[in-house]
C-alpha cells in the first residue's frame, strides 16, 4: 500500500496524518501535497468608503431612486417580469447596500421606504417567474424596511403581497392568517385604495378556501371601500379603479365556480388598458375558466391560447400554469 502511495497509484486519504507522525515528516516532504485547492482571498470591503458614499445620498437622491423604482414598475405591466427583474434587483441591492451605511435617521428611514417598494416590486417579479422562495424572502426583506420606514402602508402592502406565495403553495389557511394580520397593520392608518385592495386580496383567499360567503363578503367590502377618486399617488404600488376591482371580482367568482363571473370577466375586458399585458393574459385565462365550466369547448380554447400567447409575451411562469390547467381541462 505504501509503496503504491509513494508511487502516486493511490492517495494516502485519511492515512496522511499518521504516515507524518510515523516518518517524523510533513506532508509536503513525503509528496502528499494537500489536495484541498488553496482558498482565494476576497478583499475585505472598504467600510470608509461606503460609509463616504453613503454620507453623499441627500433627499434628492432618494427621490432619484424612488423614480426608478418607479419606473420599472411601469416597464414591468408593460413588457412583464423578464426584461426588468435584473434591473430591479440590481436597485434593490444598491439601495439595501447605500441603507445598511446610513446612520442619519431621516435619510434612513426615506430609503427604507424606497427599498420596502422595490423589494416589494422584485419580490412579485420573482413570484411570477415562479420561484416562490426566491419571492418569499424579497417579501420578508420589504416588509423589514416598511417597519423601518415607520410607514403602515408599506408594510400592510408587502405583507399582502406575500399572501400569494403561500397560495401558490397551495397553503390558503396560512395565507388566511396572514392576509388578516395585512389587514390588521392596515387598520384605518392607510389609504383607502390600499385598505379596498387588501379586502380584494383576502376575498382570493377566501376563495381559494371555498369559502364563497366570506370571499362575497370580502368583495362587498372592497367595493365600499373603494375610494371614488382612485389616484394611487399615495400608494404608487396599487393599480385599483372600478375596472380592476370588476376584473378580480370575475377571476375570484370564476375560482368558486361562480356562473355570473363571466359577465364581470367580459366587462373588464372591453375596458382593459392596452399596457396591462399581464393582466390581459389573467382574464383571458379567468375567461376560458368560465366558458369551459359552461361547456363551451371551442370558446373556451380561443380564449386560452390568447391568455398563452400573451403569458409568454410577459414570461409569466405563473400565468402560464393556470393556463396550462384550464387547457387540460378543456382538452
Amino acid at each position: 500500500m505504501i509503496s503504491d502511495m509513494e508511487r502516486g497509484r493511490r492517495k494516502p486519504g485519511h492515512y496522511k496524518p499518521l504516515l507524518c507522525d510515523l516518518f517524523g515528516r510533513t506532508a509536503d516532504e513525503l509528496g502528499f501535497p494537500d489536495d484541498q485547492p488553496e482558498a482565494v482571498l476576497v478583499p475585505a470591503v472598504d467600510l470608509s468608503a461606503m460609509l463616504s458614499q453613503a454620507s453623499a445620498v441627500t433627499p434628492a437622491t432618494v427621490q432619484d431612486l424612488q423614480r426608478q423604482v418607479d419606473g420599472l414598475r411601469t416597464l414591468d405591466r408593460q413588457l412583464g417580469s423578464p426584461a426588468v427583474i435584473e434591473p430591479t434587483r440590481h436597485l434593490v441591492n444598491t439601495v439595501q447596500d447605500l441603507m445598511s451605511h446610513v446612520f442619519a435617521c431621516g435619510i434612513r428611514s426615506t430609503l427604507a421606504a424606497v427599498l420596502s417598494d422595490a423589494a416589494a416590486l422584485n419580490a412579485w417579479q420573482v413570484l411570477n417567474a415562479g420561484e416562490v422562495q426566491g419571492a418569499w424572502k424579497l417579501h420578508d426583506l420589504a416588509r423589514t424596511a416598511g417597519l423601518e420606514s415607520a410607514q403602515p402602508h408599506l408594510l400592510a402592502h408587502a405583507m399582502g403581497e406575500q399572501t400569494y406565495g403561500l397560495l401558490d403553495l397551495d397553503r390558503p389557511a396560512d395565507a388566511l392568517q396572514l392576509i388578516e394580520a395585512a389587514r390588521e397593520v392596515a387598520g384605518t392608518r392607510v389609504p383607502q385604495l390600499l385598505r379596498a385592495w387588501l379586502h380584494a386580496a383576502e376575498a382570493e383567499v377566501h376563495a381559494a378556501l371555498g369559502d364563497g360567503l366570506k370571499c362575497r363578503a370580502a368583495l362587498d367590502a372592497a367595493t365600499k371601500t373603494l375610494p371614488s377618486d382612485t389616484n394611487n399617488a399615495e400608494t404608487p404600488y396599487v393599480s385599483l379603479d372600478e375596472w380592476h376591482l370588476e376584473r378580480w371580482r370575475g377571476n375570484v367568482l370564476a375560482k368558486l365556480g361562480d356562473s355570473t363571473a363571466l359577465q364581470s370577466l367580459l366587462v373588464a375586458l372591453e375596458g382593459t388598458p392596452s399596457t396591462f399585458v399581464r393582466a390581459a393574459a389573467s382574464l383571458h385565462c379567468d375567461i376560458a375558466q368560465s366558458l369551459a365550466m359552461r361547456g363551451d369547448r371551442a370558446a373556451s380554447l380561443r380564449h386560452a391560447q390568447q391568455a398563452r400567447t400573451l403569458a409568454r409575451q410577459t414570461g409569466s411562469v405563473r400565468q402560464l400554469k393556470r393556463i396550462d390547467v384550464v387547457m387540460r381541462k378543456t382538452a
